[in-house]
């Protein structure tokens, strides 16, 4: 590889539009993920507690991707 033909990193800048944007968008991405798979934990607690409060002796069975305690 010649001088000519090499790549200067100083020539690039790091912080360029491109990446910033991409940087936000997953930020914002993996923040609405969370924000969801968060409220879908606090209602599997709450109802375990709910149902231990009232004695509720029900069998369910949740065979769905989004079973918190397969994804555990």
């Amino acid at each position: 590889m010649t001088l000519a033909t090499s790549y200067s990193y100083s020539d690039r800048s790091i912080f360029d539009l491109k990446t910033f944007l991409e940087a936000i968008r997953f930020i914002v991405v993996n923040s609405i993920l969370a924000f969801i798979f968060f409220f879908l934990i606090v209602e599997e607690f709450e109802w375990e507690i709910f149902s231990s409060r009232e004695g509720i002796k029900d069998k369910v069975f949740d065979d769905t991707s989004w079973n918190v305690k397969t994804l555990i």
